[in-house]
């Protein structure tokens, strides 16, 4: 639980927060009652990666997410005590994973029927190879988490070490990573191997247990759209914050509606570069950490064309992860039927950077969505950056001071909302927790996280 204590007495301040998606809506919904609270939102709609989106499937209405679909009590602790607080309800969410080579290689996280999709696996000598790998990575890995044989490595280089086949390595852990984190294999080699394995013990992608994963019953708006209702009056949409300046009593916030306007405090709740971009007068120290961390954008294609998905039924899955060739890019294929409970009669996909496009006739919809690139440097930066929090009447929130993920974003706005004065009537869980619901499945891990934040 939380180190944080909260002041007895708070004096009332007057505090903007730059960007509405769960990290400011968070931190303004905590500081609500003891602050003068304004949300900045550039958009015309709050809520970021929370984007539901209406469709008209052959005449039928459909809500559906296309960025944030998934939590889990083990792991987003903050976020389900905040949905229990708001009142949002949720459904099981069937998570599961897939790994499709055109046809040549396909398998799924669905038990043994999904290992086997394709008969000939069994008699597939590097495929069994593959799958002793996954043992072995399983058992070693967390060892040497341990003893502090991963530090200063990245993983590719943590693979080599372990002599793991190239089999494991590309058709099996990269994908993973590379889905888990919206990123390139080749980013994904060069991600920092312990946050990698400590990230795989935390969300127990390791053993044979799971999280029991929930979605938003009609939708993440459902969420956002609580939270807007007890922040009426604290919101402005459409004013897109351009500049900040730091003063000796606060801070000059310049939007695009007139002039300038002074405020006690300032919460960036918005991503790393985009916070650089709006500090005028960043310091050394802010430069470094907030350059430490990039962001890349990614193309997310709302569409109800199958063959983006595995061609046999049997190693379809929640999240599917698809190449047309060994050395071609790759994309990523959430089915929203399995993961939001829709109609199965009506097939429905969010494509993440398709490696080919959808049939334009069976397209819904387009979307861009930036997610934090992760290396060493960045992880070391997450480490120090207290060092700026407050100083000068600004502080930092997102996601991008954690995992990257939903609870991340949340939970970095709490934190900050919390050294404020703010208030969530709820214990405050700082970091990774140990502890909630859990389900048995008789496969070597069930590596569907969070769909694109």
């Amino acid at each position: 639980m939380s180190p944080i204590i909260t002041p007895d007495f708070v004096q009332r301040k007057k505090i903007a927060i730059i960007g509405a998606g769960i990290a400011g809506l968070g931190a303004a919904w905590a500081l609500r009652k003891v602050h003068d609270v304004t949300l900045f939102e550039k958009r015309d709609r709050l809520g970021g990666h929370a984007n539901t989106v209406d469709i008209d499937y052959d005449g039928q209405a459909i809500a559906v997410d296309t960025g944030f679909i998934v939590f889990n009590p083990l792991n987003y602790p903050n976020m389900v005590a905040f949905f229990e607080e708001l009142g949002v309800e949720s459904i099981d969410s069937d998570m599961s994973f897939s790994f499709a080579l055109d046809g040549d290689i396909e398998w799924s996280s669905n038990g043994l029927g999904g290992l086997f999709a394709q008969k000939r696996n069994a008699l597939r000598p590097s495929y069994l190879g593959m799958l002793r790998d996954v043992l072995r990575f399983n058992a070693a890995a967390p060892r040497d988490l341990e003893s502090g044989k991963l530090n200063g490595l990245g993983l590719g280089h943590y693979l080599l070490q372990l002599g793991v086949g190239e089999r494991f390595i590309r058709n099996y852990l990269l994908p993973m990573g590379a889905a888990i984190w919206s990123a390139s294999e080749d980013e994904m080699r060069a991600y920092p191997a312990d946050a990698f394995v400590r990230f795989f013990q935390n969300h127990r992608l390791m053993n044979m247990s799971r999280p029991l994963w929930r979605t938003v019953k009609g939708g993440s708006r459902e969420y956002v759209n609580k939270i807007a209702a007890d922040l009426e009056g604290h919101i402005r949409m459409a004013e897109p914050a351009t500049r900040i300046e730091r003063q000796a009593q606060g801070v000059s916030i310049q939007t695009d509606s007139g002039s300038p306007e002074h405020f006690d405090e300032v919460i960036l709740a918005c991503h790393s570069n985009q916070s650089l971009a709006l500090l005028g007068d960043a310091d050394t120290s802010e430069q470094e950490l907030l350059a430490a961390i990039p962001y890349s954008p990614n193309r997310a294609v709302l569409h109800r064309d199958p063959s983006l998905c595995p061609k046999r039924a049997g190693a379809r899955a929640a999240w599917n992860y698809c190449r047309d060739d060994a050395d071609g890019p790759a994309s990523v294929t959430y089915d929203m039927n399995r993961l939001q409970g829709i109609d199965p009669a009506k097939p429905l996909f969010v494509t993440l950077n398709p490696h080919r496009a959808p049939d334009p006739a069976l397209t819904f919809g387009e979307f861009q969505y930036d997610h934090p690139q992760f290396n060493t440097a960045g992880l070391a930066a997450q480490r120090i950056f207290n060092q700026v929090q407050g100083v000068r009447h600004t502080w930092f929130a997102g996601a991008w001071l954690g995992y990257g993920f939903h609870e991340d974003g949340l939970r970095s706005g709490l934190r900050v909302a919390l050294r404020l004065g703010g208030q969530i009537p709820w214990a405050f869980a700082e970091g990774d927790v140990s502890g909630g619901s859990w389900g048995k499945r008789p496969f070597f891990t069930d590596p569907a996280l969070v769909a694109a934040e």
